[in-house]
């Protein structure tokens, strides 16, 4: 299964490769290239009693005090090309130290954008691919441009929810020309999520700034029930690898999304991996995983903007044990935040609220996933120059996990960090 899936990569990267090297007509002063290496060096300082979920514990940061206070969060090395006027070609990939250390891919798509001939607009994107639905990560390499860290729900969908599919989505202007209306509609085919749920189930949720890459194998924590000899170590390795594909089903998603006049946006969406539960392959469970998202954004006065999510979704994996319709492992889950952000001469100010949870379903006492907490954050962004951006971040979480007891650890924790961020972004275009 892994070398199937592997080979639908390297088939993405090959045809990436291959266009890459096509000579096409451009527009008259129109480069054909974009390419981007940027280096995000940061100070943190953490005070928690809590080891991180990367160096297989139960804490919701990236880091802990076990870490060093300096370090090279990511490099990050993106490629775009203009194959036509209306083809592109992207490449991403990024090297951290952490985790599964390493240079490894984060995305790779051909996108079409066809020339409008109604009001209505096009777009096809086939490859590797972030799924659309985030308000956050806006930038260069998916990341966030008001704060370090992502929201919880957009640090789950980092480090769980990417695919490899094809995505179709329309625009068309409602009413004449000039109205503020826009409706959209987009919806999407792939594969490769069969253990989405994993982390979520058995760490729970993260609040960091890290993106899961395609080959990775991220630690479990040293649970009783995933120990050596238990009943879900017999087809569970002691890492998740969040992209195989298990049962050959493609899941999908779909939204449709409403803007006014580029001061507001609702986006609604729904996402299902559509996995066989009853499977298991290469030492990962398939995990059923499901979830109803939504989205609002809105420009208030004084150059403020407002967003808001919402995710409400389920996920299970094994048989039927019993005759309550109990599986091994069933967990509901739901996060939202609200952010308020203000630029101003080049000063950005964002400070964002977080709550999280997820409900135990099966009751099984070896194994309970439950917990709540909540977050804030207060971010501070200065662009110094057109290649450097100075990010200054303060995080506070608060969870309630009863797995902690079984580590001899408190259940409840807080936890909290400063990060200093120095981002050096250097970009090019090339006739």
């Amino acid at each position: 299964m892994v070398a199937l899936l592997k080979a639908h990569q390297t088939a993405a990267l090959g045809l990436l490769a291959a266009i890459s090297t096509v000579s096409a007509q451009q527009r008259p002063g129109e480069s054909p290239h974009r390419w981007l290496v940027q280096n995000n060096v940061s100070y943190t300082a953490v005070d928690t009693g809590d080891q991180s979920w990367l160096n297989g514990g139960l804490g919701k940061l990236r880091r802990d005090e076990s870490d060093s206070t300096f370090a090279v969060q990511r490099l990050l090395f993106e490629y775009r090309k203009a194959v036509t006027p209306t083809l592109f070609a992207q490449l991403g990939a990024d090297y951290l130290h952490d985790g599964s250390s390493g240079l490894d891919l984060t995305e790779a798509f051909l996108e079409w954008r066809p020339v409008p001939r109604s009001p209505t607009r096009h777009r096809f994107k086939l490859g590797a691919f972030y799924p659309r639905l985030s308000l956050e990560n806006t930038d260069a390499g998916w990341e966030t441009p008001f704060s370090i860290s992502s929201s919880a729900i957009n640090s789950w969908i980092a480090e769980e929810v990417k695919l490899l599919g094809a995505e179709w989505s329309l625009q068309r202007r409602l009413g004449g020309a000039g109205s503020p209306h826009e409706l959209g509609v987009f919806a999407a085919a792939f594969y490769g999520n069969d253990p989405t749920g994993t982390l979520l189930a058995w760490k729970g949720w993260g609040i960091h700034d890290r993106q899961t890459r395609w080959h990775e194998q991220l630690p479990l924590p040293p649970l009783p029930q995933l120990q050596p000899g238990t009943r879900l170590r017999e087809k569970q390795a002691p890492y998740a690898e969040p992209f195989l594909e298990i049962d050959h089903a493609p899941g999908y998603y779909a939204g449709v999304e409403w803007r006014y006049a580029q001061r507001v946006s609702i986006q609604a969406a729904h996402y299902d991996n559509r996995a066989d539960l009853l499977l298991a392959t290469d030492g990962q469970y398939a995990w059923e995983t499901y979830f109803d998202h939504l989205a609002v954004q809105i420009s208030l006065p004084w150059d403020i903007g407002l967003m808001a999510q919402w995710m409400s979704g389920y996920t299970a994996m094994g048989p039927v044990i019993n005759r309550y319709g109990t599986r091994p492992v069933e967990n509901e889950f739901q996060a939202s935040y609200l952010m308020l952000t203000r630029m101003h001469n080049g000063h950005r100010v964002s400070l964002r609220f977080d709550q999280f949870a997820v409900e135990d379903l099966d009751l099984l006492p070896d194994d309970d996933n439950s917990e709540s907490g909540h977050a804030i954050t207060l971010a501070y962004n200065r662009e110094l120059s057109p290649t450097l951006r100075l990010a200054v971040e303060w995080l506070r979480v608060e969870s309630d996990r009863p797995a902690r007891a079984y580590l001899g650890l408190d259940p409840d924790s807080i936890e909290t960090t400063l990060q200093v961020q120095l981002r050096w972004r250097l970009t090019s275009r090339s006739n």
